[in-house]
């Protein structure tokens, strides 16, 4: 990389996608709270979406890769949301009602 240079075309590209990557889930996250219907998201995407982010935050870290690393730090925030509206908002069970039988007089 030429560090000489006040702009880098490359690190450009790399932080319009930080910001392009995250903001893909944006619209996903209001819908979730809107409506509050996650039936559709499943626990295992979340869970290898969620270990794909933890290996780019590790990988990005370790190489100073600021685009990398903040980019998957903010879709790990918004994935964990999805997780914890997914859990908080689970439609609850149809339990038929118990009539209550009065004896006839």
């Amino acid at each position: 990389m030429c560090e000489d240079s006040e702009f880098d075309a490359y690190e450009a590209v790399g932080y319009a996608s930080g910001i392009l990557f995250p903001s893909a889930l944006v619209p996903q996250v209001y819908k979730s709270c809107k409506t509050k219907e996650l039936d559709d998201i499943s626990y295992g995407w979340q869970f290898v979406f969620m270990s794909g982010l933890v290996g780019s935050i590790v990988y990005g870290i370790h190489n100073d890769l600021k685009p990398i690393y903040l980019s998957s730090m903010v879709e790990f925030g918004l994935m964990s949301s999805l997780i914890i509206m997914k859990y908080c908002y689970k439609p609850e069970k149809n339990v038929a009602p118990v009539e209550s039988v009065a004896p006839e007089p």
